[in-house]
């Protein structure tokens, strides 16, 4: 057996099938959306699958590495959503998005950076409690909201179309104002708390303006360089899709190799195409790149929930019930009190 030789295309095909073969029982079992999720469900069999693998064998289960999740997985499902998003609703409440997004996010990873830094200075996280920008670091990870929970259960209950449209126009613009203050607070902690001058906060504060900005820049060229291109393509219809992929790709690498924010560039970019790309090519094009990208966007939404199950099954968990606890308690409490007030 060659099994050197195909071990990697084999693990990766094997876990996309047990992936898609976890979706396939979540929708067998009678009455289980009503419990939770399918993201929860796939979190907890990718927990059970790493707790096997942590009980029988000694190997390191293979998973995604952050180039991998980062470069190939994020960016089909931010095409997706930006690709098939109603622009007209969008822009329509575009600023009701932006204030939840931008506003919103900034208060959350603010706040409960705070209120964690706070509890640790009264000693109640223990001895060595993290410093303001260690918590800042932290709370930039966790100020973005995921609502997928709270779109499904708005497709079930067939909610108000508008409400629908601002919360998923949030979830997907909060996150790239996530990295890019997860960024800065990084760069903020190398510098270190005592080293950090005024024009360190001034130049980070510029850096988001201009990571936002320019990410949105180049997703609009591209996708501008999208619809021009396809004018050209009915001569060989069945590249067509291909040239779209790629062309979103290339906006979401640009963005990247800039240090730019890929994730708004990406999005720009599939809502700058879809007003222009649909009109150009093909009926058999556009069903296609429909269901494709749709395809590769849920099996890496899947691969994503399988490998965060699993992930979080190891040895080297440092636990702080202190942390944990006021960390739930203040996510809630004034992320409650920024949409109150927003």
């Amino acid at each position: 057996f060659e099994f050197e030789h195909t071990k990697g295309p084999i693990i990766f095909c094997l876990w996309i099938f047990l992936s898609s073969v976890g979706r396939v029982v979540f929708h067998m079992l009678p009455g289980i959306r009503s419990v939770f999720p399918e993201s929860c469900f796939l979190i907890i069999l990718g927990i059970l699958i790493g707790f096997i693998f942590f009980l029988t064998s000694e190997v390191t289960i293979p998973t995604f590495t952050p180039e991998l999740f980062f470069l190939l997985l994020l960016p089909l499902i931010i095409f997706e959503a930006g690709y098939f998003m109603p622009n007209r609703m969008f822009f329509d409440h575009l600023g009701t998005v932006l204030l939840m997004a931008v506003i919103g996010t900034i208060w959350n990873a603010f706040a409960i950076g705070s209120g964690i830094y706070i509890v640790g200075l009264l000693g109640w996280l223990g001895t060595d409690p993290p410093d303001l920008l260690e918590t800042l670091l932290f709370s930039s990870l966790i100020s973005a909201v995921d609502p997928v929970a709270v779109l499904a259960l708005f497709e079930e209950i067939k909610a108000d179309e508008i409400l629908y449209m601002i919360v998923f126009g949030e979830s997907l613009l909060n996150d790239a104002v996530t990295v890019v203050l997860y960024e800065m607070f990084e760069a903020y902690t190398e510098i270190g708390m005592d080293n950090l001058t005024p024009p360190d906060i001034f130049k980070g504060l510029l850096e988001f303006l201009v990571v936002a900005i320019g990410g949105t820049v180049v997703g609009i060229i591209w996708g501008y360089v999208a619809g021009f291109v396809t004018r050209f393509t009915n001569r060989a219809p069945v590249i067509e899709p291909l040239m779209v992929f790629s062309m979103a790709f290339l906006s979401y690498y640009t963005a990247e190799m800039l240090q730019w924010s890929s994730i708004l560039s990406i999005t720009f970019c599939g809502i700058t195409m879809k007003n222009y790309v649909e009109r150009n090519i093909s009926p058999i094009s556009q069903a296609t790149l429909k269901q494709l990208t749709k395809m590769l966007a849920s099996t890496s939404e899947t691969v994503i929930f399988i490998f965060l199950g699993i992930t979080t099954i190891q040895a080297n968990h440092d636990w702080n019930w202190a942390f944990v606890g006021f960390t739930i308690l203040f996510a809630t409490v004034f992320r409650a009190v920024g949409n109150i007030h927003i």
